[in-house]
């Protein structure tokens, strides 16, 4: 397997865990959709350009990808959405509001988008 494929096998690993805690309205699905959004960007960078800076910042992630196609402009507001769970939800936080069912089903979708539209844009390079 090459690298950027264990890097999306990871990616689907992390959505499938977003998923499943999400039925049980378990933040640490917040961590998983982010994590899912990441690797899935970083096997496309992985895949265009051999390598990936080590960040786990979504916007400088896609920032890269934009370098390289302009079409992950698309993404741009989603990963801003998500890009604050690497760490909210995972540890104390006074401030911290868990957002309810409907909001982490969306944020889930979300995930999911990142890594369909990557994938689509890794299966589009394979033909």
């Amino acid at each position: 397997m090459r690298a950027h494929e264990l890097w999306h096998l990871i990616a689907l690993e992390d959505l499938d865990s977003a998923k499943y805690l999400s039925l049980r309205s378990f933040t640490t699905m917040l961590f998983h959709v982010q994590q899912c959004a990441e690797k899935a960007l970083k096997s496309y960078i992985v895949l265009k350009k051999g390598s990936v800076k080590r960040t786990h910042d979504l916007i400088e992630l896609i920032e890269i990808c934009m370098e390289i196609d302009k079409e992950f402009e698309t993404l741009r507001s989603i990963v801003a959405e998500l890009n604050p769970y690497q760490t909210l939800g995972r540890y104390p936080n006074p401030t911290f509001e868990k957002p309810c069912q409907e909001a982490m089903q969306d944020l889930t979708n979300q995930s999911e988008f990142i890594f369909d539209f990557v994938t689509h844009r890794i299966n589009k390079l394979s033909l």
